[in-house]
């Protein structure tokens, strides 16, 4: 049977009981306390931003984002003071947030080892580690978040420059169409002021019949199309004000609204639709009056041809008779020549008459040019010798048909080589045809007195005449005008090159087969 133990070995096995409580649970401690740092260290190496921890403004731990954001080694930065890595115009601050253990969050100026700066973002707390007061600071670098604030701060000075400066009304509504934000021409423009507009939907500017009649088209500007309409906008003392309103939503958040004011445009726009009416009016009578004179002249032109026809007539057989009693006929001659002067005059004047008014039919048929042009050629030979010219026709090879008025292309090149003649003396008039794409080319070309450079652009007009053709011959000027209206009518185009004192030479088109 044991004994029982004695007093003195109950409490020796109670201090060596005590000793293993003890041993375990400083074991057991100090383990949690390593694993605390190596979670401290894991999570603080983890962090992107820069970790460091000061006891007395001495640095005596940091993380690698720390070690990194300042240039330093984690062996250089352990034992700097902690105002060294700040610009000395902000170590005043950081120094007295250590020692009064501020822990809000300010910006000071950071200085790297390599001496470049940055702006830093500082958060500090102090915390009783192992038995000793410690600082741990989280430090930020914000330069490029401060470079796009100040970025921001310019684009939204420059957008509201803009808006506020711009000519045209400029409304920004939110997705209830609500007005949020308004510039001052479009306060200008209505007479409204701020508290007028701001937070009422957007169809309190309209009448309800003008919203009726063109809506607000919401579902367009959500599908992203611009919406451009033009309507009355009503002012703050009830006037109505035409304006053109350009929306679209350009922000997920917003809708945005130009508004231009039409009312100087719209006064323009009756101004000059009253000027139009007005010359419309006045071009109608000038027409009509136009069409009245030419019907004059057509009228007065025949009625005078008439009589003229049995003046040269009778003329003719009063010179007849002399002849036959061997009387001089000098006079009769004046009075026939002055008569078939007149009478072509007269039939000028019919024919550009007729031109204008319309009355001219064209009576296509197909002929032989080189045949109509050679007849031609025969016809004025004996003109062109008593000017001492030569007249030549230079003709191609093969035949040339063309299907057009004969009777108006015989005037054409009549009045073209007539002139040729009359303005050229000692000298030649060639008068040449040639294919050209489907078109017919005739040229009648001279070597006489030439058309001065500023009548060149004028030539085809009505009644015109260079001045120093005039000289030498008298005349209405409609010659050349017939001719440039018979062949537009045609389909054909004229023109004409010329030097004074070398000749001239007219140029025309037309189509072979219209």
């Amino acid at each position: 049977m044991s004994q029982a133990p004695s007093y003195d070995d109950l409490v020796k096995r109670i201090k060596e009981l005590e000793d293993i409580l003890q041993n375990n649970a400083s074991k057991y401690y100090y383990q949690a306390v390593k694993d605390s740092e190596e979670r401290f260290r894991a999570l603080s190496e983890a962090a992107s931003e820069g970790i460091i921890i000061t006891e007395k403004g001495i640095c005596i731990e940091a993380n690698k984002s720390g070690c990194e954001m300042f240039g330093y080694t984690r062996e250089e930065v352990v034992g700097i003071s902690a105002t060294q890595v700040f610009h000395e115009s902000c170590r005043e601050m950081v120094l007295n947030n250590i020692r009064r253990e501020y822990d809000g969050t300010y910006e000071a100026l950071a200085v790297r080892k390599d001496g470049s700066t940055f702006i830093a973002e500082i958060k500090g707390q102090n915390y009783i580690y192992q038995g000793r007061n410690v600082r741990i600071t989280s430090v930020r670098d914000i330069s490029e978040y401060k470079k796009a604030q100040q970025a921001l701060i310019e684009s939204e000075g420059k957008y509201r420059e803009v808006v506020e400066n711009a000519g045209d009304g400029i409304l920004i509504g939110n997705l209830k169409g609500e007005v949020i934000e308004v510039n001052q021409a479009f306060l200008n423009m209505t007479g409204f002021c701020e508290e007028d507009i701001l937070n009422r939907h957007i169809r309190h500017l309209f009448d309800p019949e003008v919203i009726k009649e063109k809506p607000l088209r919401f579902d367009l500007l959500n599908e992203g199309q611009s919406v451009i309409i033009e309507r009355d906008i009503i002012g703050k003392n009830g006037q109505s004000i035409p304006i053109e309103m350009n929306s679209k939503r350009p922000h997920a958040n917003y809708y945005l609204a130009i508004v231009r004011d039409l009312r100087e445009r719209k006064k323009v726009e009756n101004i000059l639709k009253l000027k139009n009416k007005e010359l419309l009016e006045a071009k109608e009578k000038a027409e009509e009056s136009d069409h009245l004179k030419s019907a004059f002249l057509a009228n007065m032109s025949h009625e005078i041809r008439t009589p003229m026809n049995g003046i040269i007539g009778f003329a003719e057989l009063i010179k007849s008779d002399y002849a036959k009693e061997g009387k001089d006929n000098t006079y009769l001659d004046i009075i026939i020549s002055s008569g078939h002067q007149l009478l072509h005059i007269i039939n000028d004047v019919l024919e550009i008459s007729r031109i204008e008014t319309g009355q001219v039919k064209l009576n296509y048929k197909k002929f032989d040019l080189k045949y109509l042009i050679n007849e031609l050629i025969t016809f004025f030979s004996h003109a062109a010798g008593i000017q001492h010219n030569k007249l030549n026709f230079i003709q191609p090879d093969e035949e040339i048909v063309i299907r057009c008025d004969e009777a108006k292309l015989r005037q054409i090149l009549t009045n073209l080589i007539n002139n040729a003649i009359k303005f050229t003396q000692n000298g030649t008039v060639e008068v040449e045809c040639a294919n050209a794409n489907n078109n017919i080319r005739i040229s009648v070309k001279d070597t006489g007195i030439g058309i001065p450079d500023e009548y060149l652009d004028r030539i085809f007009d009505r009644f015109l005449q260079a001045e120093n053709r005039n000289l030498m011959h008298n005349g209405t000027g409609l010659g050349l005008s017939i001719c440039k209206k018979y062949i537009e009518l045609m389909k054909g185009e004229i023109w004409v090159e010329s030097k004074v004192g070398e000749g001239s030479t007219f140029t025309f088109t037309l189509p072979l087969m219209p």
